[in-house]
C-alpha cells in the first residue's frame, strides 16, 4: 500500500512533485510470448539514474490485462527508493480502468494517468464530470487528469475540453494534477487560463518539454508529465535542476544544446500528425539510443523505418548525445 490516503492528494503533489515524469514502455521476449523483465528493469533504473522524478509505466503497448499489471509491479520492485512509479489507465472499458486504479493503489503506485477510453462517447459536459468522478471516486490512487484533443471532446468545446467539466474535475479529492494540452493553435493562451482558474486546487502543467523554461519561470511549474523526456537523455531533469538553482542562462544553454533532436522528433511526430496514436516504438528507439533497453512493441504498432532512424539519430548526433555506432543491437534489446 502506498504511504498516502485520498485526504493527502492534493497536499502531497504540491509539497512532493518536483521534476519531470518520464515514460518507460514495455520490452518483451524475443519471441513476443511474454514480458522481457530484465529489460524492464533497466529501463526504471535508467531513469531514475539520469534523474528523474518517476515514470508512467505506459498501457496502449500491447500488453494483456495481467501482462499490464505485472509490468507494473516489475517497476515497482525495480524503482529505487524516491522514484515515483505513475500506472496509466488507458483501457477500452470503465471497468478495466478501474480495476488497474484499485490495484495501482494497493502496490503502491504514486499515481495513474487516466484516460478516457474510446468507447466513451458523452454528448454534454456533464457527462464527462461524471464520468470521471465515477472513476474518481472508485479508488483512492491520485489521478493525474488529462485535457488532450485525442479524446475528441472538441464537439463540445472549441478549446478541447468543456471548461465546466474541468472546473468539477479538478475539485475531486484524489484530482493530483492537471496534464494540459488542449487549445490547439492557442496553446498558451488555454493553459495560462487553466493554471489561473484551478491552479489554486491542483497542479496545472503542460508536459511538452519545449515549455519547460517558461513554465518553470512565468508560471511557477514544478513538475511536468507525462512524456518521452528519455529521447533527449538525462537532459531534460538537468534543466530541471538549473532552474531551480537559479541558474536560468545555464538552463536555457541546455535547452538549447539539444534543439536539432528536438526539432527532429518534431518532424517525426509531425509525420503521424491526425493518426490519434504515438508512435510507441520511435519512443523505444529514441531512449535505446540514450542507454535504455529498446528492442520492437507487440503488433499492432506503427512501423518505425530506416529512413526515420537515420533522421532521429542525426538529430542527436547533432546535439552531441554519445550513440551507438549503428542501430543494428535496437531490435532485440539490450537485456535479456
Amino acid at each position: 500500500m502506498p504511504d498516502y490516503t485520498r485526504a493527502d492528494v492534493k497536499a502531497r503533489a504540491r509539497e512532493q512533485w518536483r521534476g519531470a515524469c518520464n515514460v518507460t514502455l514495455p520490452s518483451f521476449t524475443a519471441d513476443f510470448s511474454s514480458l522481457n523483465e530484465e529489460g524492464i528493469r533497466h529501463d526504471v533504473r535508467r531513469a531514475a539514474e539520469l534523474g528523474f522524478w518517476g515514470t508512467l509505466v505506459a498501457s496502449e503497448c500491447g500488453t494483456t490485462d495481467e501482462e499490464y499489471l505485472r509490468f507494473l509491479e516489475v517497476a515497482l520492485e525495480a524503482a529505487p527508493a524516491g522514484f515515483r512509479i505513475v500506472s496509466h489507465l488507458s483501457f477500452d472499458t470503465t471497468e478495466q480502468i478501474v480495476r488497474v486504479a484499485r490495484r495501482s493503489y494497493e502496490m503502491g503506485a504514486e499515481a495513474a494517468l487516466l484516460s478516457y477510453p474510446p468507447s466513451f462517447v458523452p454528448a454534454t459536459p456533464q457527462e464527462i464530470a461524471d464520468w470521471t468522478a465515477d472513476v474518481a471516486q472508485a479508488s483512492d490512487v491520485a489521478l493525474i487528469m488529462f485535457a488532450v484533443m485525442t479524446w475528441g471532446f472538441k464537439r463540445l468545446d472549441p478549446s478541447g475540453f468543456p471548461k465546466s467539466a474541468l472546473e468539477r474535475i479538478v475539485g475531486l479529492d484524489t484530482a493530483a494534477a492537471l496534464k494540459f494540452e488542449i487549445g490547439g493553435p492557442a496553446t498558451m493562451t488555454a493553459f495560462s487560463d487553466a493554471l489561473h482558474s484551478y491552479g489554486d486546487r491542483i497542479l496545472v502543467e503542460n508536459p511538452m518539454e519545449q515549455y519547460l523554461p517558461v513554465q518553470f519561470r512565468d508560471f511557477g511549474v514544478r513538475w511536468i508529465g507525462t512524456s518521452a523526456y528519455e529521447s533527449f537523455g538525462g537532459r531534460v531533469p538537468e534543466i530541471f535542476r538549473l532552474l531551480e538553482a537559479g541558474e536560468n542562462d545555464k538552463a536555457l544553454e541546455v535547452f538549447w544544446s539539444y534543439q536539432a533532436g528536438r526539432e527532429a522528433k518534431g518532424a517525426f511526430h509531425a509525420s503521424f500528425a491526425g493518426a490519434g496514436l504515438i508512435h510507441r516504438v520511435g519512443w523505444k528507439y529514441l531512449g535505446w539510443l540514450n542507454g535504455f533497453n529498446g528492442g520492437l512493441l507487440r503488433m499492432p504498432q506503427m512501423r518505425l523505418n530506416p529512413g526515420q532512424m537515420k533522421s532521429l539519430r542525426a538529430g542527436l548526433a547533432g546535439s552531441g548525445f554519445d550513440l551507438p555506432a549503428d542501430d543494428a543491437a535496437f531490435y532485440a534489446g539490450r537485456v535479456g
